[in-house]
């Protein structure tokens, strides 16, 4: 098959920049035993790295069937241990498509789509249990966000979701012109090391609504923004309880909490849950 144009629809921006792509693949610090589930291959220019990688198995995944056949008819792409395949990566656990592979040997990697970024994060952190580590690109604004600090515009939702499930590093920086067509920002390399246990004894889709909530209105008070949460979740304070053990939630703003304050206030409110 012939190249294929971007499409617009689909959030593609091709990474064309071979070397960039050699510094992804090592990012990820494959070896021999690991499978790899990349996301989005597009053109195939991490996907061919990877293929010659020492990991034992690509399978490449990508929602537009041009690439899938574009990527079956290139020359490097004839070893069985390397597939590509049409799919909706929301759709898939990494742990049906690789079985008899051990956790640590399960990596994803991709140069995602922008358009859909938060949802890829946390489809990855979903795969906590089962996958050790991922490395993505996406835009550098939401790389910010993953590592970002208490009393930063950066800081919020998805700052403590990752530091739940597990332990970021921004590594590079890739500019515009490694990429066609160019995307109007910079994007950024990051690495997530999954905790196959979460970093709170804390349930995780009842935590993150309570995030959620504690972030929704982020320059009210806490005890403003959680106030929908407390009715929801039967909770009610005495006229004094705005001033907990963990914090006074009527002065205090979720944006000034660290992580493992937040779950401390969640797991001091959820206590006082009426019968």
């Amino acid at each position: 098959m012939k190249s294929f144009a971007p499409r617009r629809e689909l959030s593609q921006n091709f990474l064309t920049d071979r070397g960039i792509a050699d510094r992804i693949v090592a990012s990820a610090e494959l070896r021999p035993g690991d499978h790899v589930f990349e996301i989005g291959p597009g053109k195939g220019v991490l996907t061919e790295r990877l293929a010659t990688s020492t990991c034992d198995r690509v399978l490449a995944v990508d929602l537009d069937e041009r690439a899938i056949a574009f990527l079956a008819a290139q020359p490097w792409n004839k070893s069985p241990r390397c597939e590509a395949r049409y799919g909706d990566v929301l759709r898939i656990h990494v742990e049906q498509e690789f079985p008899s592979c051990p956790r640590v040997n399960r990596v994803v990697i991709g140069n995602i789509p922008y358009s859909i970024t938060s949802e890829l994060i946390f489809w990855a952190f979903e795969q906590h249990r089962t996958v050790d580590r991922v490395v993505m690109m996406m835009q550098r604004e939401v790389a910010k966000r993953c590592v970002a600090v208490p009393r930063t515009k950066e800081y919020g939702i998805l700052t403590v979701a990752t530091w739940f499930y597990a332990e970021a590093k921004v590594l590079f920086h890739v500019q515009p012109g490694s990429f066609f067509p160019r995307p109007d920002v910079t994007s950024s390399v990051i690495r997530f090391r999954l905790r196959e246990r979460p970093a709170a004894d804390v349930d995780p889709v009842s935590f993150m609504k309570f995030v959620r909530a504690a972030f929704s209105q982020r320059r009210k008070i806490l005890r403003n923004s959680l106030q929908q949460w407390l009715v929801n979740n039967r909770i009610v304070l005495d006229d004094d309880g705005a001033a907990l053990v963990t914090c006074d939630i009527s002065k205090a703003r979720a944006e000034e909490l660290l992580p493992h304050q937040l779950v401390e206030l969640y797991s001091e409110l959820r206590a006082r849950v009426q019968s």
